[in-house]
């Protein structure tokens, strides 16, 4: 569970919108990467309002994103951004990452 990941986060002044996106990758997904539209609709905005808040919690490595060149539902190649939330470290390789 990301418990500390929260935490740390909201120590650090999360936005109420980044909170609530990260709330969504937290409680409506396993972990599988998930795209921008599915995040937005969760919270009623739409994918171009949850960028800020993404760009927030990959500052803070909670996320981790994937583009991907991709045929879109019009049939031509575009561009599509996934997220997930980042893999959890172990104790251990937290204190190495610090002492780095």
């Amino acid at each position: 569970m990301h418990t500390s990941a929260i935490s740390n986060s909201l120590a650090a002044d999360m936005s109420d919108r980044a909170f609530r996106v990260y709330c969504v990758l937290v409680l409506r997904t396993t972990g599988e990467w998930t795209d921008f539209p599915f995040v937005a609709a969760e919270i009623n905005l739409n994918p171009h309002e949850i960028r800020h808040a993404l760009t927030e919690l990959f500052g803070t490595g909670l996320v981790q994103k994937d583009r991907r060149y991709e045929t879109g539902a019009t049939g031509r190649k575009t561009w599509h951004t996934y997220v997930r939330l980042a893999p959890e470290k172990a104790p251990a390789d937290a204190a190495m990452e610090g002492a780095a």
